[in-house]
């Protein structure tokens, strides 16, 4: 039993990180393929990424974690409920009304919260609380802007911070659609908006708009009657407040050599056809993605999401739509925090060892090491795939975790696995602190998943504790050096 300790504590983390890897998109999709719709390409400051990039980035910025809870509370239940990124990115394009009441903005200052007589009992709050304050909000971040960054007080920082959250939101939602100005309109009633419907006469309208104009080039005197021309210009105007401030470009660039980085604003396009050119199908993809999931229609969404990805792939955006789903893959897996996860446990089970001379414990913690710097080296090579070379530093780093890793095969003393551990650990939580923060971080690492890997852990090394005491007995020479042999062991288990 005690030889295969190592091995079982091996097999637990890599369960662990199997789990992590492959798991199912969260609860509350009723139907939807939010998963697929994730996979979808865009184009956002420049760089062509999947939608569900997007929504983690977003969501970093605005509450620092993803996926958003939905109660909003600082201190949440082992079991609060989540939403998945992709689902509330939906719903900030689709359903406004819905993302609306979501709690993801975070204020944790006391004195702006009396500032804005905002009720306390939670740390985050929802857009409808804090969109009627939109007017004092600006005003006084005008005033701030005003003063020294050493003259600000706490609050007044918070306050800046908060409105720049506020606008990404705002650019956001209408990055589709243009839901701030149909919210309006509809006076604080459900902004109901087909947009695959309006888009159908949009199309209807304009195809009769340039049949017209191209008779008339041609000596016709028919006249486009004023009641299309309105409609026409219209659904056109609408679209101008997407143009403006819509953040992501959906819509792909024309076969063009040089142009296929040269992703384009949904509400250019429209308002760009309005002067005499049909829309691309892109645009009626998404417009009919969300009316469908506005109207609750899974099949109809499932369908178009399918049908925009086979488009997709079949005018020469394959190579698009695998990075895509490559970089999806690596947003769900997360492999440099399951990385500073196994690591951080490896690093307790080597403090352990060396205080305890377990000769169980110590082969343990090396099989872990190893495991972590498998997950290091895929995190290094995913990012070199989806975003070029990683920094200097961090190439750095991880070679001096490979040279230890590789000292400790020939110089058995503990000393190179602890370097290897603490490089590999320290570099890793430093890029991640300097990304996203000490608390993001902790809430991404601390899981369900990582506390059962840990209780089953500690399990399999007591009962091979219990085995190991009962061989001692029958050993003398283990009594005298367990440590040693616990280096033997674990130069053993790792060649």
């Amino acid at each position: 039993m005690k030889r295969f300790v190592p091995l079982m504590a091996f097999a637990i983390f890599f369960v662990y990180l199997a789990v992590s890897a492959f798991q199912l998109p969260l609860a509350g999709s009723s139907g939807f393929d939010v998963t697929g719709f994730g996979r979808l390409p865009v184009s956002v400051a420049g760089r062509v990424q999947p939608l569900d990039s997007v929504a983690r980035l977003a969501l970093l910025q605005i509450r620092a974690s993803a996926p958003a809870s939905l109660d909003g509370f600082k201190l949440q239940p082992l079991r609060a409920e989540i939403i998945d990124p992709d689902l509330w990115l939906l719903e900030v394009l689709a359903k406004p009304d819905t993302a609306d009441t979501r709690r993801i903005f975070l204020i944790d200052d006391r004195e702006l919260l009396a500032k804005l007589q905002l009720s306390g009992g939670t740390s985050y709050y929802a857009f409808t609380d804090l969109g009627p304050k939109a007017a004092t909000i600006g005003m006084q971040v005008q005033r701030i802007g005003k003063l020294k960054t050493a003259d600000r007080a706490q609050w007044e920082n918070a306050l800046v911070t908060l409105q720049s959250r506020l606008v990404l939101y705002e650019r956001l939602k209408n990055s589709v659609q243009p839901n701030s100005l149909l919210q309006l309109q509809a006076r604080n009633n459900p902004a109901g908006f087909d947009f695959a419907g309006e888009l159908a006469t949009f199309r209807v309208d304009l195809t009769r708009a340039i049949k017209i104009s191209e008779e008339r080039r041609q000596g016709g005197a028919q006249l486009l009657d004023a009641e299309t021309g309105m409609r026409l210009r219209t659904f056109a105007r609408l679209f101008q407040a997407v143009s403006q401030s819509g953040m992501v470009a959906a819509i792909p660039p024309g076969d063009h050599t040089g142009l296929r980085s040269h992703w384009r604003n949904l509400g250019t396009v429209i308002v760009d056809s309005a002067r005499g050119q049909l829309p691309p199908l892109p645009v009626a993809f998404y417009a009919a993605m969300s009316s469908a999931f506005a109207q609750d229609k899974p099949d109809v969404f499932n369908s178009q999401v399918s049908r925009y990805r086979q488009w997709l792939a079949s005018n020469g955006f394959a190579s698009e739509i695998d990075q895509a789903g490559y970089e999806v893959y690596y947003n769900r897996f997360q492999p440099f925090v399951r990385a500073i996860a196994v690591y951080a446990v490896a690093a307790i089970l080597l403090g352990v060892a060396w205080r305890t001379r377990s000769a169980t414990v110590y082969p343990s913690a090396v099989m872990l090491v190893l495991l972590a710097f498998a997950v290091h080296t895929l995190g290094i090579a995913f990012t070199m795939k989806l975003a070029g070379p990683p920094s200097y530093l961090t190439l750095v780093a991880w070679g001096i975790t490979l040279g230890a890793l590789v000292a400790e095969q020939f110089w058995r003393r503990g000393v190179a696995i602890a370097v290897a551990t603490a490089t590999g650990l320290g570099a890793l939580v430093g890029a991640r602190v300097t990304a996203v923060g000490v608390v993001a971080l902790v809430q991404n690492v601390l899981d369900i998943r990582l506390v059962l890997a840990i209780v089953a852990t500690v399990v399999v090394l007591f009962v091979g504790r219990e085995a190991g005491r009962e061989g001692q007995a029958e050993d003398g020479e283990r009594l005298v050096h367990p440590f040693t042999h616990a280096l033997g062991d674990a130069g053993k288990f790792v060649l």
